[in-house]
């Protein structure tokens, strides 16, 4: 009896000096897309979204899949919002598979709207790994194909070489000036604190008890966080300084 070849997977330190050698997303593209299709796999795709209003618009994107599939992915009724496998993302830091949400009884309308898209395309099985996206943005690595044959131990590594993947096309893609980040911050200590107790709902008057400070001080301090931020409200304030990584949620 013939024994079915057995699949090579790269060690870890050829991809990262391999993935050093490349000086652009399109070389990134084309080199993961050989990676993949050598272990038997057909397609990737990473994004990460720093950007909700357009996509992929000025968001880190790149992979196999078409454009028009991406962009009526995003567009058609949200999709990305409503995804399980993406929803899952959100909330795990563990590999999703896509076949264990395609073949569930329970799955609702929207979502088996989404699963009849995606077998359009031929994307029945894959992972969607979690990535730690920059300025706490969500970003994930999906690569397509029959999981099936691999080990626990080989989905690791493909994690591992979307998390390199990821490393470096973050490197040949800078982040935008307008998302705001400055390294040391405009916010002081005591306006990250109190913007970080109004993020938990807390008052001037719940705050001032905590800090030991008066309820005059703590509007001063609010205040003055939210004019730094260039917003109208507490709740924008909240919002853009947890964005730009002044407080953390």
């Amino acid at each position: 009896m013939k024994q079915a070849n057995k699949i090579i997977f790269p060690k870890i330190e050829e991809v990262v000096l391999a993935f050093e050698k490349l000086d652009s997303l399109p070389d990134l593209r084309s080199y993961f897309k050989d990676l993949i299709i050598k272990i038997g796999l057909t397609e990737f795709q990473l994004s990460e979204v720093t950007d909700t209003e357009d996509f992929p618009g000025d968001n880190l994107s790149i992979g196999t899949l078409p454009d028009s599939y991406i962009r009526k992915y995003w567009r058609n009724g949200n999709y990305m919002f409503h995804d399980p496998v993406v929803r899952k993302a959100f909330t795990s830091n563990q590999p999703v598979r896509y076949s264990e949400y395609l073949v569930r009884t329970d799955n609702s309308k929207r979502v088996q709207e989404i699963y009849d898209f995606r077998k359009k395309q031929g994307i029945i099985d894959g992972y969607g790994f979690p990535l730690k996206g920059r300025l706490n943005r969500f970003a994930v690595i999906n690569i397509i194909g029959d999981m099936s044959r691999f080990s626990k131990a080989e989905i690791i590594k493909l994690e591992m070489y979307g998390i390199l993947l990821y490393r470096r096309a973050a490197e040949l893609f800078p982040l935008k000036e307008s998302l705001g980040f400055v390294e040391s911050g405009v916010l002081t200590d005591r306006e990250r604190e109190c913007l970080t107790w109004v993020a938990k709902g807390k008052t001037n008057w719940d705050i001032s008890q905590i800090l030991m400070i008066t309820e005059r001080t703590v509007q001063y301090h609010v205040e003055n966080a939210r004019e730094k931020l260039g917003v109208d409200t507490r709740l924008q304030a909240v919002v853009v300084a947890a964005r730009r990584l002044e407080i953390v949620l």
